[in-house]
This record gives C-alpha cells, sequence and structure tokens, in this order.
C-alpha cells in the first residue's frame, strides 16, 4: 500500500471480526442480510462520508486523512493528510476526488495516485475560515459553500475562480448541482437557487432557521431546516408543493426515493413522507440523533445514529431489518454501490455490509 508525503501509517483490513449485527425477521427477504464484508481501519474517527471511484471507495477522517480503499477487499490503497479535519464526503469528477477541510481548502486530489493536483483557499477578511460539507461537481466545475457565507465555483481542471456568491451568513451545508441550476441552503433561513455558470440568484424560499443540504429528484427539490420544517418547491416553475412540520430540527439532507423522503432528526428519529404531498407514512425512533444522511436502495433505507448504531429499514414501513451496533458515534452517511453499504463511525473504522 502507498502512502502519500512519506508518511508512513500501517493500514489493515479485518474480514472475520466480532460485531454485533441484530438480524430481524424477514432481515434477507431483499437479499441483504446484515453480513460484515470487510472493516478498514482508519485509525481516527470518521465522520466524513465515503463516495465511490471506480474500483474504490474514497473517505476522509476527523484528523485530515484521505483514504483511498479498495471496494473488493477493504485493502487501503493510498493514504493522504489533507491537514485538517474532513466532514463532509468528497465529489469526483474527471479522475479527482475534491475535499474540502476545516481549515477553508479545497484540494484536487488524483484519485489514482493520490496525489495534490491544485488546491484554493477562499481569501477576505474571515480570520477562520471552514469547509464544513462536500463538495458538489458537475460540467467541469466544483461547487463548494464556505464558512464566510459564499458559495464558491472553480474550474475542476485547475482550480481557477470563477464566481463568488455571498449569502451573508455562514455557511454548514453542501451545495446540490443538476440541470444547469445550483442549489444552497444557508444559515439566515434562506434557500437560494442559482445559476451554476455565472452565479446569479434566479430565486429562492425562506424558512424560520438555518436550512442543510437539498435534494433534488424529479424536477422538485427539497429541503429542510432547524426550525423543523421540510419543504418541497417545483423547480420549473417555482410553485412550493408542500411543507411539513416535523417538530424538532432537521439534522440531515433529504433523500428522495420511491415517491417517499426521508429524513432525520436532532432528537432521534427518522421519518418518511409521500414525496407528492407530504403526507407522513411513518417515523422510526433512534436513541442519539441522527446526522447521517439516509441512502435508499433497494426497498431499504439505511443510515446510521449518534447512538452508534446503524440501521436498515424497510423503506415501505419503517420496520427494522437489521441494524449494527457500534461503540461510538455513526456520523458518517451510507454509499450503496453494487450490492454492499459502506459506512464510517467514530470508533475509526470504515465497514462494508450486504
Amino acid at each position: 500500500m502507498k502512502t502519500i508525503e512519506l508518511v508512513v501509517r500501517v493500514k489493515w483490513c479485518v474480514v472475520a471480526l466480532l460485531v454485533a449485527v441484530v438480524l430481524l425477521p424477514a432481515a434477507e427477504a431483499s437479499g441483504w442480510s446484515g453480513e460484515l464484508l470487510w472493516s478498514y481501519d482508519a485509525m481516527s474517527p470518521v465522520s466524513g462520508s465515503p463516495v465511490s471511484a471506480g474500483d474504490l471507495i474514497i473517505t476522509g477522517d476527523d484528523t485530515g486523512w484521505l483514504h483511498a480503499v479498495e471496494k473488493s477487499s477493504g485493502r487501503g490503497v493510498w493514504t493522504f493528510n489533507t491537514g485538517a479535519t474532513i466532514n463532509g464526503a468528497p465529489a469526483i469528477l474527471g479522475g479527482n476526488a475534491f475535499v474540502g477541510g476545516a481549515d477553508g481548502t479545497l484540494l484536487a486530489v488524483d484519485i489514482a495516485t493520490g496525489s495534490v493536483r491544485w488546491r484554493f483557499t477562499p481569501s477576505g477578511e474571515y480570520v477562520s475560515l471552514s469547509i464544513w460539507a462536500s463538495p458538489a461537481a458537475g460540467d467541469g466545475k466544483v461547487f463548494f459553500n464556505s464558512s464566510d457565507g459564499k458559495t464558491y465555483a472553480l474550474n475542476a481542471e485547475n482550480g481557477s475562480l470563477l464566481w463568488a456568491y455571498d449569502t451573508g451568513r455562514e455557511l454548514r451545508s453542501s451545495p446540490v448541482y443538476g440541470d444547469g441550476l445550483l442549489f444552497v441552503g444557508a444559515y439566515e433561513g434562506l434557500f437560494h437557487a442559482l445559476d451554476a455558470k455565472t452565479g446569479k440568484r434566479l430565486w429562492g424560499g425562506g424558512s424560520g432557521g438555518p436550512i442543510g443540504t437539498p435534494a433534488v429528484s424529479d424536477g422538485v427539490v427539497y429541503f429542510g431546516a432547524w426550525d423543523g420544517a421540510i419543504q418541497a418547491v417545483r423547480i420549473k416553475s417555482v410553485i412550493p408543493l408542500w411543507k411539513h412540520t416535523a417538530g424538532e430540527a432537521i439534522t440531515t439532507a433529504p433523500s428522495v426515493s420511491g415517491g417517499r423522503v426521508f429524513f432525520g432528526t436532532i432528537n432521534g428519529k427518522l421519518v418518511a413522507l409521500e414525496a407528492a404531498s407530504g403526507r407522513p407514512l411513518w417515523e422510526f425512533p433512534v436513541p442519539g440523533g441522527v446526522h447521517s444522511n439516509p441512502a435508499v436502495h433497494d426497498g431499504l433505507v439505511f443510515f446510521g445514529s449518534v447512538g452508534g448504531a446503524f440501521h436498515a429499514l424497510d423503506a415501505a414501513t419503517g420496520q427494522e431489518r437489521w441494524r449494527f451496533e457500534s461503540s461510538r458515534e455513526i456520523m458518517s452517511s451510507p454509499l450503496v454501490d453494487g450490492g454492499v453499504v459502506y459506512f464510517g463511525g467514530h470508533d475509526g473504522w470504515v465497514r462494508a455490509f450486504r
């Protein structure tokens, strides 16, 4: 295994571990049995979320290390020390992994080698800058939100600044790119729809609290806020479709699949709504809060909790199919790829289940 910048770190994969996986009735009905395939020791808490890059998954940890891990075996391929905590997931485009850190710098890292191609740090009045969430990439550009209140668009090839849009308040959410638009939820309680080419604000909305990372599906954008409200707006007509109040802060990005919207809350529940109407379908109580964005695949909803459990629920009913119990919080958002679900934990392990 190769390590970048002449820093020697020992990594290993454990295929057979004593783990606490609780199987429930009909756990294997969908082909997902809750079987642990492998575990990779990152040696540091992993709040960052994995992304797929060919035969690899790439994820960051709380001490600033970026890890490239082989999907099939859990073998570490390379690591790179960015020098700052990585909270979000990298964005993948054109052979690069774009990753932001708590020092406010965005890096472009070569997926094949783990070497840095370029880096960009915003300049301005802020003494301390941070990138708290994931960047987005598309159409030759990479986008990220910064704690200075600005959304930045860079040339993905060389890191040159294309534009910056100032929301006026700190940003802790991830931008979402789609169909030439960039959607940004801001801390001051406003929602911004930007022209991804120019950074011009086209339209927006508001809520009673900081707005998190949105989701886009079938021409509709969904966004939740810390005041407990989640809203759906049709993108082309800018017509609000519905608004639902969860009763407590919404702490994840929504996930939309199969006509349902799923999200987690601060005091510990996973909620499912009907996507067309916002009608409540079910709630699943979770010890501790949910900061792990749910992932939906094969009729199951996967997510982790502050209480240390990773859950697989039936997307239609909310019935738990299986869960994995860890010794620490699971803040990492899961990645589902090729019939396997990957996620990191504060115990320092990245795991693969099926």
